[in-house]
């Protein structure tokens, strides 16, 4: 079964690349953005370390952030697990969540708590997996595996095949978990990642923990926006938590942060990862179907066509590629430190759209047709929440906002050369962090790799 599974994930990816033709081919009529570049671009490829931005302690309601941003040297690698065996778990790890009240045999290995989880890329459904030891190794097959705790669900209620905003748009993927415990549900982004109509659909619901009584979906900011502020394609990704002092003390309490990043940034999308701050029960109990969510635009990256595309030195993103890849965050916050900790791949390689080996030079990582940057490497990108508030009270433009940091896993993940970086989760109560690697086993299985944080 293992080899029919594989088999068909490698014709899922013949016909994606195919139509992504079509999906990311230049436009000659759409305009570049004529707004100033930020004037601190950090060099993401450069392995030099970037000086950290220091500001006095700031206390609000039980929140403190002093001390200084979180540094890769803050994270002590504990080791990995693997998803459940079965097929239908493999080719996954784009969407995860802790919950802190999972496994009640936690506690009897240093490790409580469960994961939600997005299984299979094709399949959309959800499960929840106990969270085993970890173990250091390079092999997958020394790994211990999790065991299941809920069997996988569709946790979005039919709400995955039943796109209403317009007759042709669809969903894709199940691409943000988030347990949101003042309401008790977990929550949910339904993510359409071609999107090459770029309808400004509805994406976020939540369900309770049995994953059943879905309720959704719902915009995350206001649609129409100007320039695009809150299309979907900048928001249906990852979520995660704030810390609910600072959210209180900056963000209008709004404490879910949600995001997307899209290849090239097309379509309504941002050209590097995005974050948006929103607090759903606030506008409802639940918020009726279809509704606009109130939200705040923290960080997003404006589209420049062709320029960013054909000159790295021109984006706002520093070093931006097309072929970059972020899929998932965390919010880390210490007694001394803090960080905002978003995972993905880099592309490190010239820009090139077209054909490995025909119009592009040689990408093992990725023979079809489409945007490359070969060679890759997994990253985790640091940014500063202080720098958000500058955001919040107008003095910082969301695109000046850049990574302060970026911490280089290659000896941890089990593919250094193609390994994505696919999901992040925090236990803020141990400080432990939680980041899939996709298709890290022989057959497409997921890795979760877990970090200590200071």
């Amino acid at each position: 079964m293992k080899k029919l599974s594989l088999v068909a994930v490698t014709a899922l990816g013949l016909s994606l690349i195919a139509v992504a033709c079509i999906w990311l081919s230049p436009s000659p009529t759409r305009p570049a953005v004529a707004q100033p570049l930020p004037t601190r671009l950090a060099t993401i490829q450069d392995t030099t370390p970037l000086t950290p931005t220091i500001y006095l302690p700031l206390t609000m309601n039980g929140y403190s952030a002093s001390g200084v941003p979180l540094q890769p040297a803050d994270l002590t690698y504990l080791g990995a697990f693997a998803y459940p065996a079965p097929d239908d778990w493999a080719y996954s790890g784009h969407a995860l969540a802790y919950y802190p009240d999972g496994d009640p045999t936690g506690p009897a290995d240093g490790y409580p708590g469960s994961l939600y989880v997005a299984a299979h890329t094709w399949d959309d459904l959800v499960g929840e997996i106990a969270i085993p030891a970890p173990v250091v190794s390079d092999n997958f097959d020394d790994l211990p595996q999790a065991t299941v705790l809920r069997p996988l669900t569709d946790i979005t209620g039919g709400w995955k095949d039943n796109c209403t905003y317009n007759a042709d748009c669809i969903y894709r993927e199940v691409d943000g978990l988030e347990y949101l415990p003042n309401v008790d549900k977990i929550a949910w982004n339904l993510r359409d990642w071609y999107n090459t109509a770029g309808y400004d659909q509805d994406s976020l619901g939540w369900s309770d923990l049995d994953m059943s009584s879905a309720q959704g979906v719902w915009h995350i900011g206001d649609r129409p926006s100007d320039g695009n502020l809150f299309h979907n394609a900048k928001t249906c990704d990852y979520l995660f938590k704030a810390p609910e002092g600072f959210a209180s003390q900056y963000l209008e309490g709004k404490w879910l942060i949600a995001g997307n990043h899209r290849q090239a940034g097309a379509f309504g999308g941002s050209q590097g990862p995005t974050l948006y701050a929103l607090a759903p029960w606030e506008d409802g109990n639940p918020p009726a179907s279809g509704q606009n969510l109130d939200a705040l635009a923290l960080l997003y990256y404006p589209e420049i066509y062709p320029g960013c595309l054909d000159d790295p030195n021109e984006c706002y993103f520093p070093n931006y590629r097309p072929a970059d890849d972020w899929g998932g965050g965390a919010w880390v916050q210490t007694s001394n430190k803090r960080g905002i900790l978003i995972v993905g791949r880099k592309g490190l390689g010239d820009n090139c759209y077209g054909t490995p080996g025909e119009t592009c030079g040689a990408d093992p990582c990725d023979p079809y047709k489409g945007y490359h940057a070969y060679p890759y490497e997994p990253q985790i990108l640091f940014y500063d929440p202080q720098e958000l508030t500058e955001v919040v009270a107008g003095t910082r433009q969301p695109w000046e906002v850049v990574p302060y940091q970026v911490y280089r896993p290659t000896s941890e993940v089990l593919d250094p050369e193609c390994g994505v970086l696919g999901a992040a989760a925090y236990d803020a109560d141990r400080g432990l962090l939680y980041v899939t690697e996709r298709e890290a086993g022989p057959w497409g299985e997921t890795v979760v790799h877990v970090w200590q944080v200071d």
